[in-house]
């Protein structure tokens, strides 16, 4: 795969993660304020259970489709480890299709939705209905994208981006 192709993925996958982390403080926040209004002002605030959930899928959908970029998506590691190399290669050739699949899935009946309810209005943030469903379709399309370099550099024979990168940007550790 070309370097440069490459290093716009990278880059891709690390607004996924920073996304994904900015919203994750911002949920934080939320929650805290609508605890802190609860029990202590006695006056919950609206708008903070709504917008924790909005936020809540972007935290779950940008570090999934880091996750499959750096491959921590769920595959079939555990039997393909056990297989001879070439059968272990059909197994990420199939995990690797299956999630681009999925990705373009997400993207699209998200979208779908997405349009069907752009003339609702959340009522307690007074956005467009279409607003909860944009981190399903920006989260599948970059899945369904880091699913086909994954699928690509895996069809040319080469080591996946998770194979390759030195230090991964997702770490288990």
């Amino acid at each position: 795969m070309a370097p440069i192709l490459r290093s716009a993925l990278d880059t891709c996958c690390l607004i996924c993660l920073w996304i994904a982390a900015i919203a994750l403080v911002a949920m934080t926040g939320v929650v805290a304020w609508a605890v802190f209004g609860r029990f202590v002002l006695n006056d919950t605030p609206a708008w903070a259970d709504v917008v924790a959930l909005l936020l809540m899928g972007w935290v779950i959908l940008g570090a999934a489709a880091a996750g499959v970029r750096e491959g921590f998506h769920m595959g079939f590691e555990t039997i393909r480890d056990l297989l001879p190399t070439p059968l272990r290669r059909v197994c990420d050739l199939i995990s690797d299709l299956i999630i681009t699949l999925f990705g373009v899935g997400m993207a699209w009946f998200g979208g779908e939705l997405a349009i069907g309810v752009w003339d609702a209005t959340i009522p307690s943030i007074n956005l467009p209905g279409a607003v909860e469903y944009l981190p399903l379709v920006l989260g599948g399309l970059m899945m369904a994208l880091f699913g086909a370099e994954r699928l690509a550099a895996h069809l040319a024979g080469e080591a996946a981006p998770s194979e390759v990168l030195d230090t991964p940007l997702v770490s288990d550790a």
